[in-house]
């Protein structure tokens, strides 16, 4: 009982990496970690080994009293999953038995996935997808008594199980499914999306946490992603007025509006909202959902909220679209019956002269900027001291003072709110969105169209190499692993083909750098020849390793083959066989060959013949 046989061993990294999953979502239950060693001990120590009854009523009986002592749900779930996991290794004796586990650790993995795609969720499923595989082919191997990492046939293991996985991974036909919302539990409450936008004195603190990442061709320097659009203003805040949702049917490309202009990939991380967050100017959405619904203020709407991350493109133009309003539905834009006469005043004062609509907002702009300041911690309580008594505020004020003060000229506005890009990865050509890029502007209505109007100065920002080295990782996860699909398996055979085709050429390429460093190559030939060669003559033949097999499975590197025998009492009976061996091996005496391996299985076989008589006793 000194050592982990290779199933012990596997399966103490699989509940290990099982249980991590369950640890992501409730840090609390990392305490399970101590279930597995005890198990082994006590299946090695066969203390169970007349009780498996008992054994089999153990998940029950856990999940009576984890009923009765109230816990939550995803506790109960998670530590009954778990317990019956370790039940089932006390019972198990052959494969179906090993990979009922693996089913079970499958189910816990699905059940902490409902909700996170944490970096940590992705380092415990990279070694899901190793540990599984390892788990269930070790099970085939149970010759292999010891679990060290010195032998062979333990890496043997390792890299076939890597292979597998990643064979498996990236060659299994991925189809689209609806996207899983989530579990609320995991919501992060600070990355919730306000509905209303109020005017008040409140600090602001930076929140460096990543709500999305966007995904583009190229820096295109700011982008502004709208969430919500709000066109009244009301008791010092913008709130939101709701008309009924239209469901947007889907384009006969399957495309929610329409696919037209450039392209961005949002990866959006759990806001508890059910908002979509789209890059302006904005033509159209496609992702994995059944339903997108819209009011009449162009605010886009999933049916439910999404508490884990999702990823979908958004489709833009560079410029708006043509969209011809009547003075009935421009009215609410127009709106001034909460503002006070003071700022129409004002409004009128900045815009005496100015004839055309782009003259005024010029204007208005100028204005802010000269008598306003930016400021994370406002001196401005209401938006009337902000733009009557110039205090300072921050991008809320300045973009409800530009739309307040259009208004009061004749201008139709509505505020935006969203997010405004300021943190580019150029490894994998992306932008970082934080809690902190959280933004307001306006849009204002000429010429048939809504555009797009950021009164609020210009801020600059820095970028931490080490965290964009960090978010490349995260990034890569969320690429490769968790957004592969159908169309990049399709992709990924597309550069296959054109690698083959190519071929020759390549081939062609390699052979004249060669040519160039032809001795060096010959070098390294040679010397990774004789290394070979040496490490197998230091290497014993597979005979041997069949006479060990039938002394034992503990034979000590420094021990012959007659000193191990005699250990374990078989000197006597294998004497003739380890001397035909002797002279076969070192004294070149190949003939001998045939001899050893028919006597080795004569040997075989009395020794399960005995085994069997054993049993039968």
């Amino acid at each position: 009982m000194g050592y982990l046989t290779i199933i012990d061993f596997s399966f103490l990294a699989f509940s290990f990496v099982s249980i991590g999953f369950i640890a992501i979502v409730e840090p609390t239950l990392a305490l399970l970690l101590l279930l597995p060693p005890v198990i082994i001990l006590i299946k090695r120590a066969k203390i169970i080994q007349n009780h498996q009854k008992i054994v089999e009523f153990i998940p029950l009986l856990t999940f009576i009293f984890l009923i009765a002592i109230g816990i939550d749900l995803f506790s109960v779930v998670g530590i009954l999953l778990t317990v019956t996991m370790c039940a089932k290794f006390i019972l198990s004796k052959n494969f179906p038995d090993y990979f009922e586990i693996f089913i079970i650790g499958i189910m816990i993995l699905v059940l902490s996935s409902i909700g996170t795609i944490s970096l940590s969720f992705g380092i415990c499923a990279i070694l899901f997808i190793i540990v599984g595989p390892f788990f269930l082919i070790s099970t085939q191997f149970k010759h292999i008594k010891k679990a060290s990492f010195l032998t062979s046939d333990f890496w043997f293991l390792i890299v076939t199980s890597v292979m597998l996985s990643v064979l498996f991974f990236y060659t299994i036909p991925r189809f689209s499914m609806p996207v899983i919302r989530g579990n609320p539990i995991l919501r992060d409450n600070s990355l919730e999306f306000p509905t209303e936008v109020k005017i008040d004195s409140e600090q602001v603190n930076l929140n460096y946490q990543v709500i999305m990442r966007v995904e583009t061709n190229a820096n295109q320097g700011p982008v502004y992603i709208s969430g919500l659009r709000y066109s009244t203003f009301s008791n010092g805040k913008w709130i939101m007025t709701y008309s009924k949702s239209e469901k947007i049917n889907k384009d006969p490309n399957g495309y929610f509006g329409s696919d037209n202009g450039n392209k961005a990939t949002i990866y959006l991380e759990p806001t508890g909202t059910n908002v979509i967050f789209k890059v302006d100017y904005a033509t159209g959405v496609n992702g994995s959902f059944n339903n997108i619904f819209a009011d009449n203020n162009a605010n886009w709407f999933f049916d439910a909220p999404f508490y884990r991350t999702i990823k979908y493109d958004t489709y833009y133009s560079n410029t708006p679209k043509k969209e011809e309003l009547t003075w009935m539905q421009l009215e609410k834009f127009l709106d001034v019956s909460n503002i006070n006469p003071s700022i129409i005043k004002l409004s009128e004062n900045i815009t005496k002269g100015k004839n055309s609509e782009s003259e005024k907002i010029e204007a208005i702009i100028k204005y802010l900027h000269e008598n306003n300041t930016y400021s994370l911690n406002p001196t401005a309580k209401t938006i009337d001291d902000f733009i009557l008594m110039h205090k300072s505020g921050y991008c809320e004020h300045f973009a409800t003072a530009f739309a307040l003060l259009g208004r009061a000229s004749g201008i139709p506005t509505r505020l935006v709110s969203g997010f405004s890009t300021s943190e580019w990865n150029d490894t994998f050509s992306y932008y970082i969105v934080r809690a902190k890029d959280a933004h307001s502007w306006v849009e204002v209505y000429t010429n048939n169209s809504w555009h797009l109007v950021d009164p609020t100065p210009a801020q600059s920002s820095d970028s931490n190499k080490f965290s964009l080295f960090i978010d490349s990782i995260r990034m890569f996860w969320y690429r490769n692993v968790v957004s592969y699909s159908i169309e990049a398996q399709a992709q990924a055979l597309q550069n296959l083909s054109i690698f083959v085709k190519n071929f020759g050429e390549i081939v062609f390429n390699i052979l004249k750098i060669f040519k160039n460093f032809a001795l060096y190559f010959l070098i390294l030939i040679v010397a990774l020849a004789i290394f070979l060669f040496k490490r197998s003559t230091d290497k014993p033949d597979y005979i041997a390793q069949k006479i060990i097999s039938l002394i034992g499975n503990d034979k000590q590197d420094s021990e012959t083959l007659f000193e191990f025998a005699r250990r374990n009492g078989k000197e006597t009976l294998l004497a003739e066989l380890i001397n035909l061996y002797y002279q076969y091996r070192y004294g070149n005496r190949l003939y001998l060959k045939k001899e050893i391996i028919e006597k080795i299985k004569e040997q075989q076989s009395k020794n399960k013949l005995l085994t069997k008589r054993e049993n039968n006793l």
